[in-house]
């Protein structure tokens, strides 16, 4: 619209708009090629419906990149084309009221909320761009096949047929991923042929079948590792299809699919952290089992597995200064050292310093890292901003709503805010799309409860909640079992306490505000507590 058409090119939009780098190759990253495809679906399917009395339709033609208006002439019938009337017509047509002024205000309204949109959903607050996007050698390689119909059906058809584009650009924004995308036919002869195929080299790959059964639509998907044609995971999904739309179906069952496949703690990095990382030697996986190792340590935060995780983070970022999952991760590990106290020869404040550091590093690098920007809502999380905290947690949501770690961090902000309404859903989402949810998600749940008073519904959450030697579940334990009159289960429950963390133990108020909780929490927990006490008499 403003003359600079020439610039809308898969290389600059690829950095200006995803993040990736100056070497941006759009044959082994799909993703320019992937959402402009699905913005000409969506457009298509809103003429199909509540536009097609619009007077100018939007198109993105196939090849490019470049929006094209038009006028839909059955918008206006009865009246002069817009080609015949003078500059002052124009002016007369659009005002308010008029059904052309409101074709027109909807042009301009798409066309900003598209280029806000995509701008929003990769920034930052500070708006810092992008240097260098992370190497594809850090990364895991993935294929998804085209899904196959089962039946000969048309709706099943085009069903399977946009489902593997959909399940490629859901899988993209899981920044350990390095995602392909083939035909089935072309993936075959690749591996009963030569070597020299076309087909790229992975080392999983993603397939399925899509069929119809009455009013429900099914789906069967494999992930197989390629090395040895192992299926690693199979899962059947089942969708109904009445009141709903192709697309929305297709949305579904791939944000399903992607988060199973490509979260932190899924069926790809698990493999890859019990298989391909024995090679510690190797230079080329060094910094990636690195950064494996500190996604294990932050499942449970165990303090004896800080120490190596932390050394190896460190030396990782002096020998590959660009790599952005390990200044993430480092983040979190630096912020760890002062609000657990592993850190004894730098002050309290200058552990956080050094934390945010590696957070804004990490940003700088890539906007979108869903780990850098949870980092960075960790660590203004005990700056003692909270509104800034949530606002990077929600960014990490927004650059990849299908990632359970990212959707937890944003519960865990809320509740610690005292915003236990908004938290609480989202958690349950997080929990839900997670392959084997780490204990401390239930901690918001736990906390809920206690401030509920549902004593019941809390020995539940907190027994999950103290899983793996977390103190706080603990703590919400011997509440629950002393408000339950389970006098036994109370005292072992404040025993643990004690011999797990002995701050918060002793000194509940103190604990709580060192990690920044709201006052109702912490007025919750420290009350609880001491009546625990009492109760069972120590």
């Amino acid at each position: 619209m403003a003359g600079r058409d020439a610039e809308l090119k898969a290389t600059t939009i690829a950095m200006a708009v995803f993040g990736r780098g100056s070497d941006f190759d759009q044959q082994s990253d799909p993703i320019v090629r992937l959402e402009a495809r699905k913005l000409r679906r969506d457009l298509d399917n809103y003429y199909a419906g509540h536009g097609r009395d619009d007077p100018i339709r939007i198109s993105i033609p196939k090849g490019h990149y470049i929006p094209k208006f038009s006028q839909q002439e059955q918008a206006v019938p009865n009246e002069v084309s817009l080609g015949e009337k003078s500059a002052d017509d124009h002016v007369r047509e659009l005002k308010p009221g008029n059904k052309l002024f409101a074709g027109a205000a909807f042009v301009v309204v798409v066309c900003i909320a598209i280029t806000l949109g995509l701008g929003f959903l990769f920034a930052r607050p500070e708006n810092l761009t992008p240097t260098e996007a992370p190497s594809v050698s850090s990364k895991i390689s993935i294929l998804v096949e085209e899904f196959e119909p089962r039946t000969n059906d048309d709706f099943v058809s085009l069903v399977a047929s946009g489902l593997t584009n959909e399940i490629a650009a859901a899988l993209i924004r899981f920044p350990d991923l390095a995602v392909h995308i083939a035909s089935k036919q072309a993936t075959t002869e690749a591996e009963t042929t030569s070597s020299d195929s076309n087909a790229p080299e992975t080392e999983f790959k993603v397939t399925g079948d899509v069929w119809r059964e009455g009013e429900e639509l099914l789906f069967r998907t494999n992930l197989v590792r390629r090395t040895d044609f192992e299926i690693l995971w199979s899962e059947r999904y089942a969708e109904g299809t009445y009141g709903q739309s192709i697309t929305a179906i297709q949305d579904t069952i791939s944000s399903q699919i992607a988060s199973t496949i490509g979260q932190q703690y899924g069926y790809v990095l698990s493999d890859v952290r019990a298989n391909k990382l024995e090679d510690h030697d190797d230079p080329s996986l060094r910094g990636f089992a690195c950064v494996a190792s500190a996604q294990i340590y932050r499942r449970t935060y165990h303090r004896d597995q800080y120490q190596a995780a932390r050394d190896c983070l460190e030396a990782t970022v002096r020998e590959e200064p660009e790599y952005v999952r390990a200044w993430a991760m480092l983040a979190y590990l630096r912020n760890d050292a002062a609000r657990f106290g592993h850190e004894t020869e730098l002050s309290r404040d200058a552990a956080f310093a050094l934390a945010k550091e590696a957070a804004i590093r990490a940003i700088d690098l890539n906007p979108q890292d869903t780990d850098a920007l949870q980092a960075m809502s960790h660590v203004e999380q005990y700056a003692g901003d909270m509104a800034r905290s949530i606002e990077f947690a929600r960014k990490a949501v927004e650059a990849n709503p299908n990632d359970p770690a990212a959707l937890a961090n944003l519960a865990i902000r809320y509740g610690i805010a005292g915003r236990f309404p908004e938290g609480v859903p989202i958690m349950h989402r997080a929990i839900d799309l997670s392959v084997a949810p780490p204990p401390f998600y239930f901690h918001l749940l736990a906390a809920d409860h206690l401030i509920k008073e549902e004593w019941e519904e809390l020995v539940i959450d907190a027994e999950r909640a103290s899983a793996d030697g977390w103190s706080f579940g603990q703590a919400l334990l011997a509440i629950a079992h002393s408000k339950l009159s389970n006098e036994p289960a109370a005292r072992v429950a404040l025993t643990r306490l004690a011999e797990l963390d002995p701050l918060l133990s002793d000194n509940p108020k103190a604990w709580l505000e060192s990690h920044s909780m709201h006052a109702v929490l912490v007025e919750a927990v420290t009350e609880g507590l001491s009546e625990a006490h009492a109760y069972v008499g120590g």
